[in-house]
């Protein structure tokens, strides 16, 4: 997993795993393949550059998707050989493109797509970040009060803005529909605006959560309020 990853920019013919999730750029998907086509398709990728797209399909959406919808080219970072060619695989998301055009000369889909990435920034969005990454720490450790259960929340986040907006996207509870929207955007700020616009009431719903469940293993009985508030009588 140490291997250097491709950069991809411009026009290029990859296969196509249509699936109903958003993926992101430097994020992790893991898959279990069984479908004869999508086997066909694995065993070629890892004969060649490893990479293919990850494009997003809503429910019973009609078979190929749209041309023009965005999706993730993925690049196989490990496999895990099973019984009767299975496999499970594990993948990163490199970067987004536009599908431009779909084939079907093989088992399974191709398509033609072209990459794209968020425009230069112009502006310091360092506050902004910040903002996003205390107020999505923030909503990390209600729901880590709720629960004993191991979660997929990283410890430390990234320092890079755009970086940041793809991670906390990612990992927000929303529907993929919504991930797709800000996935789709070219704007990192405007990512980072509408991310700190649904976190801060993610973050207050999730506290207040905690604060009652912590509440209800007291019976009532605690010497401080819901919120924090300090006995009057303490």
């Amino acid at each position: 997993m140490n291997q250097p990853l491709p950069i991809l920019e411009g026009t290029k013919r990859i296969p196509i795993f249509p699936l109903p999730v958003a993926l992101f750029p430097g994020m992790m998907l893991p898959l279990h393949i069984f479908e004869e086509r999508y086997k066909a398709m694995v065993r070629d990728c890892l004969a060649g550059e490893k990479i293919f797209g990850v494009t997003f399909v809503r429910g019973r959406e009609g078979f190929p998707p749209p041309v023009g919808r965005v999706g993730c080219a993925a690049f196989i970072l490990a496999t895990v050989p099973l019984e009767e060619g299975r496999m499970n695989i594990l993948t990163t998301g490199l970067a987004r493109y536009h599908a431009l055009e779909y084939f079907q000369d093989e088992p399974y889909l191709e398509g033609l797509v072209t990459f794209f990435d968020d425009q230069p920034v112009r502006e310091d969005l360092t506050e902004m970040a910040e903002t996003v990454r205390v107020t999505f720490k923030r909503t990390v450790k209600a729901i880590r009060a709720m629960s004993r259960e191991d979660d997929n929340f990283p410890d430390e986040l990234p320092e890079d803005p755009r970086a940041l907006s793809f991670l906390v996207a990612s990992l927000l509870q929303m529907s993929e529909e919504q991930k797709m929207a800000l996935m789709e955007l070219t704007d990192t700020k405007e990512r980072l605006e509408r991310l700190r616009r649904l976190l801060l009431p993610a973050a207050e719903k999730y506290e207040l959560r905690a604060a009652i469940n912590e509440l209800a293993k007291t019976n009532g009985h605690s010497s401080r309020g819901i919120l924090g508030d300090p006995d009057p009588e303490s």
